[in-house]
């Protein structure tokens, strides 16, 4: 069994709009992932009071959290099985890069730009995080994956394009 964690819990500050809402936001994040055969999609939504916005299982943080390193370590021990990370603003992902990271053995995808994506970790089951300290070191054990064509999906945005707005979903 695949549990995906959709990470939709930041403020979005350097976007300047909520990216859990951009280009089909978690909504469309989740769809894919039921469709491509995930069995259980949860997402991690921050504060309680954003624990309405989404559909389906929604996790606020936990009290006492007070980083992402945090609230994924608490998270990830919380299920069994493999564990796929979606970050919310993963925009370019598709169904095909999705069943990709879903039927890996585990690892780390790796971009365009021979980056490794750690937010979107593929996790095999019984997988334990020996360094909290940074997001990549959490998951520096898991192998890379480099995905070849689909390698343009690995990717999430942090900063604005020339156009954000074009990506909000109306």
């Amino acid at each position: 069994m695949v549990t995906v964690f959709v990470l939709a819990g930041g403020k979005s500050s350097r976007m300047g709009v909520d990216k859990a809402f951009m280009n089909g936001g978690v909504e469309r994040i989740r769809s894919i992932a039921l469709e491509c055969g995930a069995k259980r999609v949860i997402t991690l939504c921050g504060a309680v009071e954003r624990s309405q916005s989404f559909q389906g299982e929604v996790w606020p943080d936990p009290i006492g959290v007070r980083s992402l390193m945090d609230v994924l370590a608490w998270a990830m021990g919380q299920v069994s099985g493999r564990i796929q990370l979606i970050p919310c603003d993963a925009f370019s992902l598709e169904a095909g890069g999705m069943r990709v990271l879903l039927d890996s053995e585990g690892g780390v995808p790796i971009d365009l730009n021979g980056r490794r994506q750690p937010l979107l970790s593929s996790c095999p089951e019984g997988f334990i995080i020996k360094d909290q300290s940074s997001i990549s070191s959490m998951f520096s054990t898991l192998p890379s994956l480099d995905l070849g064509e689909l390698a343009g999906q690995m990717e999430n945005f942090n900063s604005p394009r020339v156009e954000p707005l074009s990506l909000i979903h109306i």
